[in-house]
């Protein structure tokens, strides 16, 4: 093999190493993002904030969007495993 061609799986190794460690911080973002949805919304829904408009669905549909999200992808990282 030559040398250029081993420089060159090297910068390609190199890319797709920063590649996936760019994305995992992606991931990361998302998951603390659902996190803070469902604990922000755990005050409204545990009836400890009461709310003055009609917004409790709202806060309802966020919560259970962002808990089946983060169970899906624990879902999909268990499977990977």
């Amino acid at each position: 093999m030559s040398k250029h061609l081993i420089k060159l799986m090297d910068s390609e190794m190199h890319d797709l190493r920063n590649q996936v460690f760019y994305l995992n911080g992606i991931l990361d973002k998302i998951t603390e993002w659902l996190e803070d949805e469902i604990e922000h919304n755990e005050p409204v829904l545990s009836g400890e904030e009461k709310l003055s408009d009609d917004t409790f669905e709202l806060h309802d549909g966020r919560s259970e969007c962002a808990t089946s999200l983060l169970e899906q992808i624990k879902k999909w990282e268990d499977e990977d495993e």
